[in-house]
């Protein structure tokens, strides 16, 4: 299953700007650190983050991109089950030469 979803906020900036949106996907076979993914957190909704941590049972410990972003701690650790897909592109909202960059 493919998702478009809007990013809100600053937290992950430079990667991802307010206003851009990611393109994500249901269909990998597991999840790597320093991937970006898609979560519906119990508390705080769909965030986008950078997985930062697996743990042998599967759980992610996840994080933004700058000082803005929710802290790790606070966010907690996260079953994959709330995953909502893994960032596989994204799309710039303001026009520019690459309005689509491939998020690696």
């Amino acid at each position: 299953m493919f998702r478009l979803i809007k990013v809100k906020g600053d937290s992950m900036v430079p990667r991802l700007q307010d206003g851009d949106f990611v393109f994500t996907s249901r269909f990998y076979r597991q999840l790597t650190v320093d991937q970006l993914v898609v979560v519906d957190h119990a508390l705080y909704g769909f965030i986008v983050k950078r997985v930062l941590h697996i743990a042998p049972d599967g759980q992610l410990w996840l994080g933004g991109e700058n000082n803005k972003s929710l802290q790790s701690e606070r966010i907690g650790w996260v079953s994959p089950r709330r995953v909502v897909g893994k960032v596989i592109w994204c799309i710039r909202s303001s026009v520019s030469r690459s309005d689509q960059a491939h998020i690696k």
